[in-house]
């Protein structure tokens, strides 16, 4: 699932801004794509510095899209009043730096928010910001480009090129303005969201103190991350979230490729091992049965990772009857 916020701000004593009009055309957009119910969507209005706290600690976002005005060096947040409250990048950045675990884009569509987004780029996988000010009309043009094209599966620098094309073919004259920002060793070229072969994703990992010493050493080599935790490997019902994740070293039966898989503690072997062969092997998996291997012998399907014995940082093979994978990770 993919998380975007949508952050609006527009302070009592500040020149009014189509706020409602951005939103609804960014979901608009995200319905039209044919990864739309991959997308989770909330909106946030007349944001404090407080209700931003909130909503990155509640909904642990992939994606915050701030709607609002901007100055050199600060993004204009609202007093519980409804009065303007300048938010420094240094402060910004130091309340964004909890939440990198999950960001992997920020938008700051707001006047002068280039060097905002500069300093967020520690933080996300990529940051767009505006150089100069940037008018109402255009912001919304652009916003409803580059999430279309997030929703059919584009790349973010993709996106952010249709995104600056709308602003063009309106007739707009800000398509200068936008400006993309990427974290070092992150090629946005290939940045997907949650997509399935994500190398700014295991960067991402590779610094979460969650994840085994000797696992985070290979996904700064190379190793690639997955993520399985869609609904049908998560049991909220059991303990704390952060308590149930569990980091596996995957190796390949017909590959020498190898993994970090993260998934949840309590879920069926049989279902991981299925929703790994589906990421890994494209062709016909559900013709074929699977199974997990850990020391030489076969998982069970009815055990859950933990009634397996299964700890992080433990090594495990996908095999099953199938044809060599014709996937080649080494050749992207």
């Amino acid at each position: 699932m993919i998380k975007l916020l949508i952050l609006a701000a527009n302070p009592r004593d500040t020149h009014p801004l189509r706020l409602g009009e951005e939103t609804r055309r960014i979901e608009e957009r995200i319905r039209e794509g044919d990864t739309a119910d991959r997308f989770l969507v909330r909106s946030a209005w007349a944001v404090t510095v407080d209700e931003l706290l909130y909503q990155l600690n509640s909904f642990e976002p992939n994606v915050v899209h701030f709607i609002g005005h901007g100055t050199a060096g600060a993004i204009v947040l609202e007093t519980a009043s409804g009065a303007s409250r300048e938010v420094s990048r240094e402060a910004l950045s130091a309340i964004f730096s909890h939440f990198r675990q999950w960001l992997q884009v920020v938008v700051l569509n707001a006047c002068y928010s280039a060097s905002q987004a500069e300093t967020l780029a520690e933080h996300a996988d990529a940051v767009i910001g505006m150089t100069e000010p940037v008018g109402d009309a255009s912001a919304i043009e652009f916003a409803a480009g580059f999430y279309r094209a997030l929703a059919f599966g584009r790349s973010v620098e993709d996106a952010f090129s249709q995104g600056v094309s709308m602003v063009t073919v309106h007739g707009l004259p800000d398509a200068a303005v936008p400006k993309l920002i990427h974290r070092t060793g992150v090629d946005p070229a290939r940045l997907v969201l949650a997509g399935p072969s994500d190398a700014a994703l295991s960067l991402r990992r590779a610094e979460d103190p969650r994840v085994p010493e000797e696992l985070r050493k290979r996904l700064k080599d190379g190793c690639e991350f997955l993520l399985l935790s869609d609904g049908t490997t998560r049991f909220r019902d059991r303990q704390a979230k952060e308590e149930n994740h569990l980091f596996l070293e995957l190796g390949m039966r017909q590959s020498d490729a190898v993994f970090v898989v993260e998934a949840n503690r309590f879920s069926p072997v049989g279902t991981v091992a299925r929703l790994l062969a589906e990421r890994l092997i494209p062709d016909d998996t559900h013709a074929y049965d699977w199974t997990l291997v850990a020391d030489g012998k076969p998982l069970m399907g009815h055990l859950t990772l933990t009634l397996a014995g299964l700890a992080s940082g433990d090594h495990v093979k996908l095999v099953g009857d199938h044809r060599t994978p014709q996937w080649a990770p080494r050749e992207r």
